[in-house]
Order: structure tokens, then C-alpha cells, then sequence
């Protein structure tokens, strides 16, 4: 069958399930808990395990997500991915003209109830580094309203783009996290709508 497990895997998920802190051993300390020869068996049986959605891969390592190897997949639901987000200086307008794909993921992944309103985008260029690379899948939740430490998908002059917003008595400006880039100051006649709040990051493999 397409999900079936091997012997590995199943190992790997129950390995992580019984020790939290696994993200802390190294592959080869991993592969001698649960008798496999070469580090880099692991490596590819977990790659293999984040493509079924058992783990995610994050600025953590490798994460499990599903709890057990008897769930069903009822738990998993698709999201749109809609093009590309700007975080750098070029890139083309807006994002509904290009849905490109769904992604399935499980819902201990997203861990939100209004999936109705979750989609995902996808990073380009490297004005969010560190915190989001070129690549990388970024979960947004759809909605206006944001804190001053939220990093949003805003669409600027018809440009899609992920940065964090700052006010200040006069000014608004779109902030990278990468310092090598400059503040964006958000003119008044600028054409400029918060679409959502980045709620996770998969990190591109």
C-alpha cells in the first residue's frame, strides 16, 4: 500500500514518540537505539517519514507529528500553497493567479481549528533570513488584525510578501530580518492589505 510502513520507520516513530528529546541525539546515537548499521539509513527513512507527513522537519530538526502508527488518515487535510512570497527586491504580483498545488498535512501539525481560513506560501529570496529562507513553506492564517512581533503576508503595491510590520508616530515601514536589507516605508497612497499572520515555518529540503 502507498502509506505502509517498514520496520525502520515504525522503529523511528516509536523511538520519538518514547523520547521527547530525540531531536538532541545524532544520527548515529538514533541508529544504534534502534539497531540500524548506518547514520544514514536514518537519514533517509526520516526524509522518507516527513514526505508521509508522520514528521515535520523545523529549525528544531526532525519533529513528530503523528501520534501513532495505527492513526488513520482522516486526520490529514490539504491546503492550497499559492506561489511565491516576496522577501527580497523582485518579484511579480499577486498570489491567486498562482496556485500552483495542495499539501497534505496532519491536523496535530496545525493544530488550528479555522483551517478553512489556512493556506501556505511559499518564500523566495532572502530578506527573512535567518527566520525564513528561499524555499521554505510558510503557514499562513488568514486575517487583518496582527501583533506588533507577528510576521505577516502583506500585499504591497501588488506585490505578495512576508515581513513584519512597524509603526511608529508617523510612519509605517515593512521590516526584514535580514539587516543587509532596508526598512520599506509604506506611503499613504501605497495600495497596501495585511492578508495573514505566519503561524509555521517548514523549512525547504
Amino acid at each position: 500500500m502507498k502509506h505502509e510502513l517498514d520496520d525502520v520507520q515504525k522503529a523511528l516513530i516509536l523511538f520519538f514518540k518514547k523520547n521527547t528529546n530525540g531531536e538532541w541525539l545524532t544520527l548515529r546515537e538514533i541508529a544504534a537505539e534502534i539497531g540500524v548499521k548506518h547514520p544514514q539509513t536514518v537519514l533517509n527513512k526520516l526524509n522518507q517519514l516527513v514526505l508521509k507527513w508522520y514528521f515535520v522537519k523545523d529549525e528544531r530538526w526532525y519533529r513528530l507529528v503523528r501520534e501513532s502508527i495505527t492513526d488513520k488518515y482522516t486526520d490529514i487535510v490539504q491546503l492550497p500553497i499559492f506561489g511565491f512570497a516576496q522577501c527580497g527586491n523582485q518579484w511579480k504580483a499577486v498570489i491567486n493567479e498562482y496556485t500552483q498545488e495542495r499539501i497534505p498535512v496532519t491536523m496535530a501539525f496545525i493544530w488550528m481549528q479555522d483551517l478553512e481560513n489556512c493556506f501556505f506560501v511559499r518564500a523566495k529570496w532572502n530578506s527573512m533570513e535567518p527566520k525564513i529562507q528561499d524555499g521554505d513553506l510558510v503557514l499562513i492564517h488568514q486575517q487583518e488584525s496582527y501583533d506588533p512581533n507577528d510576521y505577516v503576508f502583506v500585499v504591497h503595491n501588488q506585490l505578495p510578501k512576508l515581513k513584519k510590520i512597524i509603526k511608529t508616530d508617523e510612519w509605517v515601514f515593512l521590516e526584514s530580518v535580514n539587516r543587509f536589507f532596508d526598512k520599506v516605508e509604506i506611503d499613504p497612497f501605497d495600495e497596501t492589505k495585511v492578508v495573514g499572520v505566519v503561524k509555521k515555518i517548514i523549512k525547504n529540503m
